[in-house]
């Protein structure tokens, strides 16, 4: 799953045979709240920005939003910065407090490819946020803004999954990400 805040946008990708991710199907965002930029606290009313993993316990069948998905905030980046929060999920509705609301019918259709690919043996779903597509226009639209040097470490792993359709590995090293 890649989400873009500027765009209010979801994309849904699956894995191909030869091992490459191809596009599946877009779904608008009807509502996220807060502006460009990470999560930081609980409370905030902020959706987070990142890398995230859905796992099979973070699928939530009885959502008060019809269905929901838990992005994983916070992840190792989050907690090493010490930010905070939780229960930040992708559901129905349109309305939101740090979350992404899609439609019912969309929230039903991700989340069922979503549980199906979990139930068929993957581990997770990896789920990449983003301020608005990271090409050089837009990092240069936005350069002035306070989130920039987060920013530049997103594009990395946005640069991979562009270049190679392929799983990009995300883990954390003194407080970055860091890739493959």
């Amino acid at each position: 799953i890649r989400i873009f805040k500027e765009s209010k946008e979801l994309e849904l990708w699956r894995k191909t045979a030869s091992g490459k991710y191809t596009l599946v199907r877009s779904y608008d965002i009807c509502a996220f709240s807060g502006d460009l930029g990470p999560k930081r606290k609980q409370g905030d009313r902020q959706a987070p920005e990142g890398f995230y993993s859905i796992t099979a316990g973070q699928l939530n069948y009885n959502s008060i939003r019809f269905l929901s998905l838990n992005t994983g905030y916070p992840n190792a980046y989050d907690r090493a910065h010490g930010y905070g929060g939780s229960a930040l999920m992708i559901h129905g509705g349109c309305d939101s407090a740090g979350c992404y609301a899609i439609e019912d019918a969309p929230a039903q259709e991700v989340f069922t490819v979503v549980r199906d690919a979990l139930k068929a043996g993957q581990k997770s779903v990896q789920v990449q946020i983003y301020p608005f597509r990271m090409n050089i226009w837009n990092m240069t639209m936005h350069s002035s803004n306070k989130n920039t040097a987060f920013w530049r470490q997103l594009k990395q792993g946005y640069d991979l999954f562009e270049t190679t359709r392929r799983a990009v590995n995300v883990t954390v090293t003194n407080k970055n990400y860091a890739f493959n």
